[in-house]
């Protein structure tokens, strides 16, 4: 009896030694994952924007780049990978390594769109990122050259069945929400005009004032100037509801073609894999930057409306917009090889 009761102590005494090293490793863990998020960053971290040197996603990506920059004392350093509607600068962050020195920033229709709208990707959006921080939302107007003999949707449509002109719309490139939007009012409408691709919306822009392209779904910021001025036209919002800056111009929905409530929207994402403490602490970094009146005024002259989520809720967000954003590439009946 003593004796199987001493064996028993020892096989209780080991049991306890074995998690004891256990417990020790754990602490040591979370030692090193603190040490290592409280000494981050330790040099230059690339941020990753998809897009040209111009737009709202390089504006967006500098602005963010410059905060952390600053709050965190090393440099952040955009580079532009611009191509194939996002997905090249995704695909290149997906594959960086999860270090936390690369980041990069992506939106709607790199990260919900694209999946559907393309054959394929260089990239699983809810497996190759992890979500850092939601930025905001950007809605859309629909703006015609003011050389278009048409001041609103009706006669916009009927211009455009009667083929007196030929119409295109721009955009900053293929597979964006404006891209989308103007593929699904040509489907919901019955109509033919041609997409034209640019590489920022500020190019398309500056081709529509021009009158190089006849229409365009914009960010009421970029094109109010242009409107003041009368070289633009407001025609439609792409919203759920009437933009303050338009208060005379009807939604899209009003005017009887309903689905196009969803704005477009930005965030920051890391590689999958990247160390959490990391993760949380540029979220804060992030969430500190957007209550700075200089980065409000800069996103609210870019039509971002700030918003502020937890990783996890990004990724949440992220899931849902992807059956949304499915939804919207069906309907719109684009499809790209």
């Amino acid at each position: 009896m003593g004796s199987h009761c001493q064996t028993i102590w020892c096989e209780v005494e080991l049991i306890m030694v074995h998690w004891k090293r256990l417990f020790c490793l754990y602490l040591l863990c979370s030692f090193v994952s603190f040490a290592h998020a409280q000494s981050y960053p330790t040099k230059v971290v690339k941020v990753i924007v998809p897009s040209g040197t111009s737009g709202t996603m390089d504006l967006l990506g500098r602005e963010f780049a410059l905060a952390f920059n600053t709050q965190l004392g090393k440099p952040f350093i955009v580079e532009n990978k611009a191509g194939a509607g996002g997905n090249i600068g995704m695909g290149i962050l997906a594959h960086a390594p999860a270090d936390g020195y690369t980041i990069g920033l992506g939106a709607a229709n790199a990260l919900a769109a694209n999946p559907f709208l393309y054959a394929s990707v260089p990239f699983d959006t809810l497996k190759d990122f992890a979500p850092i921080a939601f930025i905001g939302r950007m809605q859309f107007v629909l703006v015609a050259q003011q050389s278009v003999p048409a001041d609103n949707l009706k006669d916009l449509i009927a211009l455009m069945k009667s083929k007196k002109m030929n119409f295109n719309f721009g955009s900053s490139g293929i597979g964006n929400t404006a891209h989308l939007f103007g593929e699904l009012l040509k489907q919901r409408a019955g109509v033919e005009m041609e997409h034209i691709p640019f590489k920022s919306s500020g190019e398309a822009i500056q081709e529509l004032v021009a009158g190089r392209i006849q229409l365009q779904f914009a960010s009421p910021a970029e094109v109010m100037p242009h409107i003041k001025r009368g070289v633009l036209k407001p025609i439609a919002i792409a919203a759920g509801n009437r933009v303050e800056s338009l208060p005379q111009t009807p939604t899209l929905s009003e005017l009887g073609f309903p689905g196009f409530e969803s704005p477009t929207w930005f965030g920051i994402l890391a590689p999958a894999g990247t160390p959490k403490e990391i993760i949380n602490l540029l979220n804060q970094e992030a969430r500190v930057a957007t209550q700075q009146t200089s980065i409000k005024t800069r996103l609210a002259q870019a039509g971002v409306e700030p918003a502020y989520m937890t990783p996890d809720q990004f990724r949440s967000f992220i899931a849902e917009e992807m059956k949304r954003w499915e939804s919207i590439v069906k309907q719109s009946g684009a499809r790209l090889n």
